[in-house]
C-alpha cells in the first residue's frame, strides 16, 4: 500500500514537473515568435515607408527622412534588444526550442544596421553635395522649363559651382566644407570625371546621347537640337527621388564632338555619389552607341 502510494507520489511528481516544463517550453517559444514578428514588422513599416513614395502616397524625402530614418535606430534597438533577449531564454535551459525564430529575430535588425553602417560609410567617402558635373567651370545649365518645374516643387537651387558652399543654407552649418566650392569638391571626390571628347559630329553624338538616356529608362527625354542639349529625369529606384540631368553637344576645337553632363538631385544634401556614377555611366552608354555606329557604317 505504501509503496503503490509512493509510486503514483512520484508518477505525479513526474506528471507535473513535465507539465512545467512544456509550458516553459511553450513561453519561450511563444517569446521568441513575438520577437520575430515584430522584426518582420520592422521590415514591413520600412518597405511601406519607401513603396508609399514610389506610389505618391507621400513625398520621397518624407518617406526616407521621417518614416524610415527617424524611427530607424529606436526600432531596431527594440527588435535587436528582443531578438538577443529571446535566443537567450530559449538556449539558456533544455530543452531548447523557438531558437531558430529568436536567431532570425536577431538577425533582421543586425542585417539593417550593416546596411545603415555602409550607407554611412558611403555618404563619408564622396563630397557632400547634390549637383555634380564635368565641366564645373561651364556646366550645362537646364532648360527654363524645367528649371520653372522645379522652382514649382521647391526642388534645390541650381547653385554656382565656383561660389563656397557655407553661402548657402544646406552647408552653413557644415565646417567641413563650408569654405569650399563645388567644383572643389567634384574635383577632390571625382578625379576621373571629365567632359567627352568624341569623334562622331555633334549631330550624330546627340543621338547617341538621346538613344543613350532612353535605354537608361531616363524620364521626359527631350532633345534641343538648337542648343545642342539632352534633358531628362532619372529616378532612383529607392524612394523614388528624382534627378535631372542635362547633356550638352558642342563641336570640338579639332573636329568631332565634347560632350558634358550635369546630374543634379531635386532633393536632398547628399547624393551618395550616385550622380557622378550616373553621368559616369550615362558617357559610358554614349561611347557603347557611338562604336555601334562606326560599325554599322563600316
Amino acid at each position: 500500500m505504501c509503496r503503490a502510494g509512493a509510486l503514483g507520489k512520484s508518477g505525479s511528481l513526474r506528471r507535473m514537473r513535465e507539465r512545467g516544463i512544456t509550458r516553459a517550453m511553450t513561453k519561450r517559444a511563444r517569446f521568441a515568435r513575438i520577437a520575430l514578428a515584430l522584426s518582420i514588422a520592422m521590415i514591413l513599416w520600412f518597405a511601406i515607408a519607401m513603396f508609399g513614395a514610389k506610389l505618391g502616397l507621400w513625398s520621397p524625402i518624407t518617406g526616407f527622412a521621417t518614416l524610415t530614418m527617424t524611427p530607424a535606430l529606436p526600432m531596431l534597438g527594440l527588435t535587436a534588444l528582443l531578438g538577443a533577449a529571446a535566443l537567450v531564454a530559449t538556449l539558456f535551459r533544455a530543452p531548447r526550442t523557438g531558437w531558430v525564430a529568436a536567431l532570425v529575430a536577431l538577425a533582421i535588425p543586425a542585417a539593417v544596421f550593416a546596411g545603415l553602417g555602409q550607407l554611412r560609410s558611403t555618404a563619408g567617402s564622396v563630397p557632400f553635395i547634390y549637383d555634380v558635373t564635368t565641366n564645373p567651370a561651364d556646366a550645362p545649365m537646364f532648360s527654363a522649363a524645367l528649371v520653372e518645374e522645379r522652382e514649382a516643387e521647391g526642388a534645390n537651387a541650381l547653385n554656382p559651382f565656383d561660389a563656397p558652399l557655407g553661402q548657402f543654407d544646406k552647408w552653413k552649418g557644415n565646417a567641413e566644407v563650408a569654405d569650399k566650392t563645388g567644383a572643389q569638391l567634384i574635383a577632390e571626390g571625382y578625379p576621373d570625371l571629365a567632359p567627352l571628347a568624341v569623334a562622331a559630329e555633334p549631330a550624330a553624338a546627340l543621338r547617341a546621347v538621346e538613344a543613350a538616356m532612353i535605354a537608361r529608362g531616363f524620364d521626359d527625354v527631350t532633345v534641343d537640337e538648337a542648343a545642342g542639349q539632352v534633358e531628362g529625369t532619372a529616378e532612383v529606384f529607392w524612394y523614388s527621388f528624382l534627378d535631372d540631368v542635362v547633356v550638352r553637344v558642342r563641336a570640338g576645337e579639332q573636329g568631332g564632338s565634347v560632350i558634358d553632363v550635369r546630374s543634379t538631385s531635386r532633393v536632398g544634401t547628399s547624393d551618395l555619389g550616385v550622380n557622378a556614377q550616373r553621368i559616369a555611366d550615362l558617357l559610358q552608354g554614349v561611347k557603347e552607341r557611338l562604336a555601334e555606329g562606326e560599325a554599322e557604317a563600316g
